[in-house]
């Protein structure tokens, strides 16, 4: 509205352009960066992603109009993919014995993000101002930048042009790789499931005719499910170590499954909020868990090219898991949404115990005691 629209049908357009524009190159730009990380190492990518993040998200609090602003969202997506850089950077530089609890450990972070950025964004917001919210935002940035850049080594060995192959060629050794393409095919699922239900919590707890704030009560809804998730994250090397990579997918997927079903007859605020942080100790667990089976089928040196088709997986889940979810709420209910996620989760599930299968016998988790040592 800021920048003169007005009309509230155009606003809800463009903000459903803006999320578009973002998701649709992270989608087709991922594989890329990946595959370069894979050939010049992967903390000068994540340092990339987060100077491209912090110079996009100064220009967006110094657009003048709209258009302006959706094309700087389309150049985030083109330059950030933080999430599959450090992934592939954590994944590579972790003993394969503690990859469960590193890439637990990297998801409990995300996911506590999710907790404190809205928060602290509406504050910020309320106290100076949208613009120089991004511009406080963009210092976060910078700090993330000089953090990797003075704390965090790689020791990375760059291939000779022999091993180097093509970009291409890179990314079609991961895809030619069955096990591999299948698990990237589920990591669009495990995202599409609570974006497909993220944008309808609000709807319904507006639906339960509550007296308090409609949006206070979703964000406290909004941060039981991180932080429940947050703690899965971190816990779900002990299930991995205990059952095994595939078996601990399965387990979490169905899991969730089911928490999403009893959503659907929630009819208070309070119920709701207890249903959906049930949800997040089970959804909490799959990403890590998933990108563990991930590193674990990924060609030797191109771990970076599979987490960055996996990050392409994830921005479409993002794209479509919103739109998916407001078509069927509308067509047949808040409450038959949740039951179609629930669904959908269970379905998958099932898929994974057929379809997936474990990583060689040495790249499978330890004891537990190993796996969750710091």
């Amino acid at each position: 509205k800021e920048l003169g629209v007005t009309d509230q049908g155009e606003v809800a357009l463009w903000s459903g352009l803006l999320g578009t524009a973002t998701g649709a190159m992270l989608f087709v730009f991922s594989p890329i960066w990946g595959s370069l990380a894979d050939r010049y190492g992967r903390k000068p990518l994540l340092l990339r992603a987060y100077l491209g993040a912090m110079v996009t998200m100064t220009l967006q609090g110094l657009v003048q109009n709209v258009w302006q602003l959706a094309a700087l969202r389309a150049l985030q997506g083109v330059f950030v993919g933080t999430i599959p850089a450090a992934t592939a950077l954590v994944a590579t530089g972790t003993p394969r014995h503690r990859i469960a609890y590193a890439l637990g450990l990297l998801q409990m972070a995300l996911f506590c993000s999710q907790f404190v950025g809205p928060l602290a964004g509406g504050v910020l917001a309320a106290s100076i101002g949208i613009r120089p919210t991004f511009l406080a935002t963009s210092a976060f940035y910078i700090v993330s930048f000089l953090l990797v850049l003075l704390l965090v080594e790689e020791r990375f060995e760059r291939p000779t042009a022999e091993q180097r192959g093509t970009m291409l060629g890179n990314l079609r050794l991961v895809i030619d790789r069955r096990p591999l393409l299948v698990l990237i095919g589920f990591v669009f699922f495990l995202n599409a499931g609570p974006s497909f239900i993220r944008p309808l919590i609000p709807l319904l707890v507006d639906s339960f005719d509550v007296k308090a704030s409609v949006e206070t009560l979703s964000g406290v809804a909004f941060a039981a499910m991180a932080l429940t998730s947050a703690f899965a994250a971190l816990s779900s090397s002990r299930l991995s170590a205990r059952t095994g990579y595939r078996n601990a997918l399965a387990l979490a997927t169905i899991g969730a499954g089911f928490a999403y079903l009893p959503v659907a007859a929630a009819n208070n605020v309070p119920s709701l909020i207890v249903l959906i942080a049930v949800v997040g100790l089970f959804s909490g667990a799959m990403i890590p868990t998933v990108n563990a089976l991930i590193d674990g089928w990924a060609p030797e040196g191109r771990q970076a090219s599979a987490f960055g088709l996996s990050g392409s997986a994830m921005a479409l889940a993002f794209a479509v898991g919103p739109l998916t979810g407001g078509v069927i709420a509308s067509t047949a209910g808040l409450h038959a949404a949740f039951v179609v996620a629930g669904a959908v989760m269970l379905a998958v599930g099932g898929a994974v115990l057929v379809l997936v299968r474990e990583p060689e016998p040495e790249q499978v988790a330890k004891p537990a005691s190993e796996a969750s040592a710091p």
